[in-house]
């Protein structure tokens, strides 16, 4: 049985190669061109795009990037690395949102940072468009409720 980074031998006719072998998990976890979702964040999808990159990042044990501001100091050892991972989930974030919309965050600090600021901008504007949306379906329902509310009060 291999372990994870196992060099396995194979032989080919008359030619010998050796092969490192990764995990498919750990070609994924590292791609910064993968998308966290299949839902780009546009104007008026806050709340399913918000979503979608909850669970996609708890699936990846990242969601402490965009829920914690605790930065590793400049000077520490882990610093690094927490910029290796922190880099990695911008790009997801920047990934999973439609260009004019990432073109806008390109230059955040940090995923914490970039989530704040997107959900600052656009979560309250979902809310106002959501309202408009239903307004607008129910338009064609008030007539309907109009008549039956004609025909109970007789």
């Amino acid at each position: 049985m291999e372990g994870k980074g196992t060099v396995v031998t194979k032989k080919d006719s008359s030619v010998e190669t050796t092969q490192p072998i990764v995990a498919q998990n750990e070609i994924s976890e590292s791609n910064p061109n993968q998308s966290l979702c299949y839902v780009p964040l546009n104007e008026f999808n806050y709340l399913p795009w918000s979503r979608a990159v909850t669970l996609a990042l708890g699936g990846k044990r990242k969601l402490n990037f965009i829920k914690d501001e605790e930065i590793p100091d400049v000077s520490s050892s882990e610093y690094e690395g927490w910029l290796y991972k922190d880099q990695l989930v911008m790009s997801w974030l920047l990934n999973s949102m439609e260009p004019k919309i990432s073109e806008i965050f390109s230059y955040s600090e940090s995923s914490y940072h970039l989530s704040n600021v997107v959900k600052d901008m656009y979560g309250n504007l979902n809310n106002a468009a959501r309202v408009f949306q239903l307004k607008k379906a129910s338009q064609g329902s008030n007539k309907v409720t109009f008549h039956l509310f004609n025909i109970l009060a007789i």
